[in-house]
């Protein structure tokens, strides 16, 4: 019954005033819920607004529930085929939309309300609380445990975007979508549409993905979580403009908003929130190479990475447990354990790379495939999933024979399975791709008796908290990379990849689509992004491309973590030892990778124990009033100040690139360009073997100087080894003159300062902790030790915590 205050309430209401809101706050936001109708607004402290609800209403027939909240009960219907689901709603009910909110109680922090539908029935209950920091807890839940589908609108204002979403590849900005979030393969190629038409069990859909993620960043300054296992469905105001909507295919509703003062400080606290990967290793962000075929090649391809002078901390190899040459390409076998026949002397071969100051990673999957070493281990002993019937349940796999899943819920099977992936690193491997993890099906029988459709999307969580057991115990410095994740992966994983893209220039699957991804999967909380340069898959397309693979490489180069990849079609791909321009191309590349180790790893220690930040990010992160910047697709912040723009168009030797206010410098080739105020266009030139990459004016850019074969620093590498360790605390640094900057190398030791105000402050006399220098008018000049540079013009550069002897070689723009 409604109580009779909530009665006067509406009638004043109907009488053109409003009822007095409940509000609570925090420190940094304000909460105010309304009854009739039911309303709720997050407002920082000053009063701007951040995230309303719709208000609450009746939900019209076959119209979607763009109110407060609305209800309502649904079946699921799944068809699974080679790692792809087509999940429809069946037999759906009309929603039931929340109209007004009864049994309002304020306490401290903290609001709780039932939800009452037009006709007064109850739905279902609520809360919202404010927290410290800016964060602010929203809970819904259905009275009627028929009720599992649960709808929650939101408001979109006139001139908001919405970033994140996990691994996208079309979009940044996803106003205007309609995202289905489901752990699934991407696909061969990808559809325009969500449409589940001709192909979808090998084509991917637009938004169809491995790694889902039901987080978003919005452009007035907050973050939002839905909490949730199951499936969902994010509606960027794809029906109306003004309108949107977050599904949940379950019951209940559990959404944490997370204020910041802006972009970046939201995606901080977000990350925050949801957990941040441990530091890896320097070495992880030297280049990767990948090498196959058998010990013999391997050394081979080790040895002349040395010889030419091509720098790589990483030797991948992923047929240690078998492959052969098919019709669709080279193909790995889908053993446990080490092909004695293709890898007799696997031991001795890892000796041989760590010496060579290589880390070795392999690979492995959860598949369990009919023939292979462990299929008749895994089902006498029951370790994989089931069907209905209590048989081993089998799917055509990748391989296309009779394929099961681990059933990652059993105990003893995580058991069995770390102690066969532990033989792997007994033997010498220092990691491995994890991949896959994304084909559990919803009719599959679990060991734990968990609803298969909420254990689906945190199956590769499971893989990844697994692997990182196993991991754990090599007593060694290791690392790993995976393509699918869920909630609870963020802290678990430490290098993610883009997945099987295309050996070709199409946009959602081909080389542009690891741009929109990397900033998806960085704005969500994986800041260790890497991408196979070359591309893997080429099915329906030509395989990789002279062309192609340059204009990878250098955008490879530019990413976090560089790492090459032979792909599907390994004997027709293009490939550093085409010929000898290519090895060269690789071997540029690869140096300006290593050299800007410094510049990564402190990005990288920052998206770990500082500021949350990924370091492959959107230009809004630094330029967030600049409009294009929430859109932009095809150019990124690498770390807080290189803009990077590749070529991804096939013939382009220039491309446009568009830039904030201000002037910008060239960080490799080019000319210094100008931007108006508002912002503007450039044209880059940019042959084949060159990617356009900027620098705001005022930088400092820390470098290692070139030498270094490997970042890799345990023991056991021979002395002709150049490690990073040798060149001790010598740097390039390079400087631009029109402001000022600073940077600290990860561990704070090494501290660096740039005061350049004046676009000429950069000139004249120069003087070394007050000694002057000879001659003048030079562009740069060798330093010994620590101390300050000064400018007769007015700069000044400072340089702290190095060894006394420490070579400095600094560069600069007059």
């Amino acid at each position: 019954m409604t109580r009779p205050i909530l009665a006067l309430a509406v009638a004043a209401a109907a009488c053109g005033q409003d009822p007095k809101p409940h509000t609570t706050r925090a420190d940094e936001v304000q909460v105010v819920l309304r009854d009739s109708p039911a309303e709720l607004e997050v407002r920082d402290l000053l009063d701007h607004p951040l995230f309303q609800t719709l208000a609450g209403g009746d939900v019209p027939e076959d119209q979607e529930p763009l109110v407060f909240a609305a209800l309502r009960h649904a079946e699921a219907s799944v068809d699974f085929g080679v790692g792809t689901f087509r999940v429809e709603d069946h037999n759906a009910e009309p929603w039931l939309g929340v109209a007004r909110l009864d049994d309002v109680a304020v306490e401290a922090s903290r609001i709780s309300f039932a939800m009452l539908g037009t006709d007064g029935q109850r739905l279902g209950t609520g809360s919202v609380t404010t927290d410290e920091g800016g964060s602010v807890t929203l809970d819904l839940a259905a009275t009627d445990p028929r009720l599992n589908r649960l709808s929650l609108g939101f408001a979109c204002a006139p001139d908001e975007h919405f970033l994140g979403m996990g691994g996208q590849s079309w979009d940044v900005d996803h106003r205007g979508q309609r995202i289905p979030l489901w752990v699934q393969e991407d696909g061969l190629g990808k559809d325009p549409t969500d449409d589940y038409e001709g192909s979808w069990y090998v084509v991917g859909r637009k938004h169809q993905t491995h790694t889902p993620i039901p987080i978003f960043l919005s452009s007035r300054g907050y973050a939002l979580l839905l909490d949730t296992p199951t499936r969902s469905i994010f509606d960027f105001c794809s029906t109306d403009s003004a309108r949107g909507r977050i599904e949940a295919w379950e019951g209940r509703m559990h959404v944490r908003i997370l204020r910041g003062a802006g972009i970046a400080q939201a995606i901080g606290r977000m990350t925050a929130e949801v957990g941040r990967p441990d530091l890896p290793p320097m070495w992880v962000f030297a280049p990767w190479l990948d090498a196959l075929y058998g010990p013999e090649n391997v050394r081979r391809v080790a040895a002349k990475l040395r010889d030419r002078g091509i720098p790589s901390s990483v030797i991948w190899t992923e047929d240690w447990r078998g492959g052969h040459a098919g019709t669709g390409g080279y193909a790995l076998e889908e053993d446990w354990r080490v092909d004695r026949t293709l890898y007799p002397d696997f031991e001795t071969l890892a000796d041989d790379l760590h010496a060579l100051g290589f880390k070795f990673l392999t690979y492995n999957n959860t598949f369990v495939v009919r023939g292979s070493d462990v299929w008749d281990e895994v089902r006498t002993n029951d370790y994989g999933i089931h069907d209905a019937a209590g048989d081993t349940y089998a799917f055509m796999g990748v391989t296309f024979v009779d394929t099961t899943l681990l059933d990652l819920s059993n105990t003893a099977a995580r058991e069995w399975a770390k102690n066969v992936w532990a033989q792997g690193l007994a033997l010498g491997a220092d990691g491995w791709m994890a991949d896959y993890a994304e084909w559990l099906p919803t009719d599959a029988v679990l060991a734990s008796g968990q609803d298969p459709m909420t254990a689906h999307n945190l199956y590769p969580v499971e893989f990844q908290r697994l692997t990182r057991e196993v991991l754990a115990t090599a007593g060694r410095e290791t690392t790993w990379f995976a393509r699918s994740g869920y909630l609870g992966s963020q802290p678990l994983v430490q290098v993610y990849w883009a997945g099987d893209q295309q050996t070709d220039w199409s946009l959602g699957d081909g080389m542009p689509s690891v741009i929109p991804m990397g900033i998806g999967l960085g704005l969500v909380g994986f800041p260790y992004f890497a991408h196979d340069i070359g591309g893997y898959q080429s099915a329906y397309t030509d395989p990789t491309t002279e062309e192609l693979w340059y204009r990878w490489v250098s955008l490879g180069a530019m990413s976090p973590v560089m790492r090459t990849h032979h792909g599907r079609s390994a004997a027709e791909n293009w490939n550093w030892e085409s010929d000898e321009p290519s090895t060269e191309h690789l071997r540029r590349w690869t140096a300006r990778h290593m050299q800007l180790l410094p510049y990564l790893y402190a990005a990288a220690e920052a998206a770990s124990s500082g500021d949350g930040l990924p370091i492959l990010r959107p230009m809004a992160v630094r330029w967030p009033e600049w409009e294009p910047a929430w859109t932009a697709t095809d150019q990124y912040l690498l770390g807080d100040r290189i803009v990077v723009a590749p070529v991804l168009e096939q013939g382009a030797t220039s491309r446009r690139v568009r830039l904030p206010e201000g002037t910008f410098h060239p960080l490799w080739e080019g000319t210094t360009v100008t931007m108006p105020a508002g912002g503007g266009e450039t044209t880059a030139i940019a042959p084949l073997e060159d990617c356009p990459a900027f620098v705001p004016a005022g930088t400092i850019l820390v470098l290692l100087p070139e030498g270094a074969d490997t970042a890799v620093e345990e023991g056991g590498v021979d002395a002709a080894v150049r490690r990073v360790s040798t060149l001790g605390d010598n740097r390039q640094i390079r400087v631009w003159a029109g402001g000022s900057s600073s940077f600290v190398e990860a561990g704070g030791r090494l501290r660096y300062e740039w005061h350049a105000d004046a676009a000429d402050s950069a000139t004249g006399e120069l003087r070394w902790n007050g000694t002057p220098l000879d001659p003048p008018g030079m562009m740069s000049v060798t330093l010994t030790g620590n101390g300050t540079l000064s400018f007769a013009g007015g700069a000044t550069l400072t340089v702290q915590g190095g060894a006394p002897d420490r070579l400095l070689v600094v560069q600069w723009d007059g």
